[in-house]
């Protein structure tokens, strides 16, 4: 559960940093009457996320994004505070077990669309989430193959 009580100066403050979530699915249910609070990053531009009554928000994560080999995106978004009203959200996330080895399925890369996640364990993955800054997509780079410059 996430609670933001108000803010008079909502500019000097971010309710939480942007970030993509390391799950591969997040499910948000934000409270009836929530102001907006939740924004994503589409085109270098934040765009609020308008609370739709009896509905739920779906995120993709990186794992999801793993598996795929980048055809699903994770989404970057982050929370800021509201100057009058408070807000209250419930993140659900939903990702395989510690020991669940991961990468992209075979379905997803060919010599046309190469590889770009190497094989890791998610536990590893877990806590290199938890023990790092949340920096927008940075923590990803834990799994992205790194391309060397033959230059």
């Amino acid at each position: 559960m996430n609670y933001y009580p108000p803010c008079s100066r909502p500019d000097l403050v971010l309710g939480l940093s942007p970030h993509s979530d390391g799950s591969a699915l997040t499910v948000l249910q934000q409270a009836k009457g929530s102001p907006v609070g939740l924004q994503i990053l589409k085109n270098s531009t934040w765009v609020p996320v308008q609370p739709i009554p009896n509905a739920l928000v779906i995120n993709i994560g990186d794992t999801l994004e793993v598996l795929t080999n980048g055809k699903y995106r994770s989404v970057e978004h982050r929370a800021v505070a509201h100057e009058e009203q408070d807000r209250l959200s419930i993140a659900t996330f939903y990702a395989p077990s510690y020991e669940v080895a991961l990468g992209p399925m075979q379905e997803f890369f060919d010599e046309n669309h190469p590889c770009k996640y190497r094989r890791y364990n998610h536990g590893e993955y877990s806590k290199h989430y938890v023990t790092n800054k949340l920096q927008g997509k940075k923590t990803l780079d834990f799994a992205k193959i790194q391309v060397e410059n033959t230059n």
